[in-house]
């Protein structure tokens, strides 16, 4: 029997379980009360391969908000690690160790972040090779003491997971999502009133939440299911649908998509209405031409 004193029991139960056999006696502090976050990070303005721009800033963000932490960023990729350190020294940090994984072996954190660095330009053959890499999950995950936060896009890691595979990377995020807490990083442009909403109040970080948990209890179905906001109607709709002008100026709050092959089929959207849907003229009307896009 291996004694195992480092990690929160959480932190190391993935572990425990995938690579250990439960033969681990565990005997860490529980003391942290949230010791696992998935961070949903869209990334949607990289540019260079294996590199996730909106994940090094949300990195940023993250340590500035966590001053009285240890914290060391592990990531895959070297393009990744360079763009998480650019970040880092122009925001004045010099705290915090970013590496890949080899360059944590033995180390230890309070806290680590696990930048995964998926985005629309991964390749398959990469994932491939990263899905069930056993050192860099092995080691990313358990030099956490406190707290194991990954930072990626969902959407992205659902493309490149396929039904049926060996897939660890797919069921470490799983298992931090569903074990812990999610949060979405996306901010939109604050104006309501243009029907462009922000998404900062707690009611609706809270339904965000509340979705995703629903959408990870689905997936026990073996179907796969993602949510995607701030959707342009075009994009769900073909153009007979083009009704009126509102179809390629317009954009659905949420759409819930159902994996079909190789294909992802939305199959029903969801509108977040605040005060304004029944006092502001503007927003009633453009909420009717909506409407009947969908009839």
């Amino acid at each position: 029997m291996s004694y195992h004193y480092r990690c929160h029991p959480k932190i190391i139960g993935f572990n425990n379980k995938k690579y250990y056999n439960n033969k681990l006696n565990i005997r860490s502090s529980d003391n942290e009360k949230q010791p696992l976050e998935f961070i949903e990070c869209h990334s949607k303005d990289t540019t260079l391969k294996n590199t996730s721009e909106s994940e090094a800033r949300e990195i940023v963000h993250y340590v500035k908000t966590h001053p009285d932490k240890t914290i060391a960023v592990i990531t895959p990729f070297v393009n990744q690690r360079n763009e998480i350190q650019e970040e880092l020294n122009q925001s004045g940090i010099t705290n915090v160790d970013c590496g890949t994984v080899h360059a944590f072996q033995g180390d230890e954190k309070q806290e680590i972040i696990f930048s995964l660095a998926l985005t629309d330009k991964t390749h398959e053959k990469t994932y491939s090779w990263l899905k069930n890499n056993k050192e860099l999950i092995n080691v990313a995950t358990s030099r956490a003491k406190e707290r194991l936060v990954i930072i990626g896009d969902m959407e992205q890691l659902n493309r490149l997971h396929h039904l049926g595979d060996d897939d660890d990377l797919f069921e470490l995020c799983n298992y931090v999502s569903s074990n812990g807490i999610t949060t979405i990083t996306e901010r939109a442009p604050e104006s309501r009133a243009l029907g462009i909403k922000p998404y900062s109040t707690e009611t609706e970080t809270a339904f965000l939440e509340t979705l995703n948990h629903a959408i990870n209890a689905m997936m026990i179905t073996k179907t796969k299911y993602v949510v995607k906001k701030e959707v342009p109607i075009s994009q769900v709709f073909n153009s007979s649908k083009q009704v009126n002008d509102l179809f390629y100026t317009g954009r659905f709050d949420y759409i819930v998509y159902e994996r079909d092959g190789k294909e992802w089929l939305p199959i029903f959207a969801i509108e977040l209405d605040g005060n304004e849907h029944t006092t502001d003229l503007r927003v009633i009307e453009r909420d009717k031409k909506k409407q009947q896009i969908c009839d």
